[in-house]
């Protein structure tokens, strides 16, 4: 997977109102929804994997890539942005009372409401497959018990589109930051970002170590010390592994400053590197 952090899009929707780095930006841009896209396909065959492995009902989502629709977004959006360009050259040069008189050619008016119709379509497409496909597994792993919390929020394509419109294009960048951050978060819950979940693979073993090891702490206060449960659940198990529970804990903690200080003591203890402190760190 490629795992982008959220920074990139303030980066790219400063090069986006450049002039002269507009190209720069729309590459980027184009670049972000590759990744979402890619991530996705990754996400949902690697948890593919797990439910067949433990005999669980895969969720009925569309599992073939939004590639298709992505490639007609990108034409259409091109498209859009030529004929905008191609018609503020032509507007500019005429004189006012040309103005008055000026209209488009036919052909003209059908292309652009084509492409309009057409970069509407694949664009709520692609939402939906980026976004709603990976609700919906999210929902069943959380019904599963395969993760706990709930990262990824569920939305419509065609109200993104909207609201794209309404807000004259800011919508889309808000949009972007948190499907790269609620993503992002999932994967690393579920396992997929790191590795893990070749050991759900295994669901069955793993579980019957869970409970021993619930035996041996069942004695412990319910209300101990978060720091305490996360350290007494990293213990025993591997780097990937323990990256990924610190992060499930920390990024479900409301409260930032709590959340902060608890990473502060796992780096003075020496669970985490300094590398690891400074990426946690980036996603509160």
């Amino acid at each position: 997977m490629i795992l982008l952090r959220p920074f990139i899009i303030f980066i790219t929707f400063v090069l986006s109102y450049i002039p002269v780095l507009q190209f720069i930006g729309l590459a980027l841009l184009f670049f972000i929804y590759h990744v979402l896209i890619r991530n996705r396909n990754l996400h949902i065959e690697r948890m593919k994997k797990v439910y067949e492995t433990n005999n669980l009902s895969f969720p009925d989502l569309k599992e073939s890539s939004p590639t298709i629709w992505f490639v007609l977004y990108m034409v259409s959006f091109l498209v859009l942005n030529v004929f905008y360009l191609y018609l503020v050259q032509q507007v500019g040069s005429l004189t006012f009372e040309e103005m008055q008189t000026f209209t488009l050619p036919s052909w003209q008016i059908y292309l652009f409401l084509g492409s309009f119709l057409l970069s509407w379509i694949s664009y709520a497409i692609m939402i939906n497959r980026i976004d709603k496909d990976q609700w919906q597994l999210q929902e069943s792993e959380i019904s599963n018990k395969i993760v706990k919390n709930r990262f990824i929020k569920l939305r419509d394509g065609n109200v993104a589109m909207l609201l794209r419109i309404v807000t004259l294009d800011i919508y889309q960048w808000f949009l972007l930051f948190f499907l790269l951050r609620e993503t992002t978060i999932h994967y690393f819950e579920d396992g997929t970002a790191t590795g893990r979940y070749l050991e759900l693979i295994k669901k069955d073993d793993q579980e019957t170590q869970n409970e021993s090891s619930t035996n041996d702490t069942a004695e412990k206060p319910a209300q101990e010390d978060l720091y305490e449960k996360i350290t007494h659940q990293i213990k025993n198990i591997g780097k990937d592994e323990r990256y990924s529970t610190i992060f499930s804990h920390v990024t479900s903690i409301s409260d930032k400053k709590k959340a902060e200080e608890i990473l502060e003591k796992l780096l003075e203890d020496g669970y985490i590197e300094e590398e690891e402190y400074k990426k946690l760190q980036q996603f509160l």
